[in-house]
């Protein structure tokens, strides 16, 4: 039956993270996304995961 959508949005997100890390993965994003909704709610859920310590790492990587 194949992976819960849920489960495929997990998954697409870890691995846009994973090559382009997190701003990239965020354009992406924004490159398909309407801009409908309520981002103050949704990017709680988009970030929950997300660390000082990974920012820290990802600037670091980039420069």
């Amino acid at each position: 039956m194949g992976l819960p959508l849920a489960e495929i949005k997990t998954k697409g997100w870890e691995a846009l993270v994973k090559e382009l890390g997190y701003a990239g993965a965020t354009k992406f994003i924004l490159l398909y996304e309407p801009g409908e909704g309520d981002y103050t709610k949704n990017r709680k859920k988009l970030f929950e995961d997300l660390t000082i310590e990974k920012i820290l790492k990802e600037l670091k990587e980039t420069k």
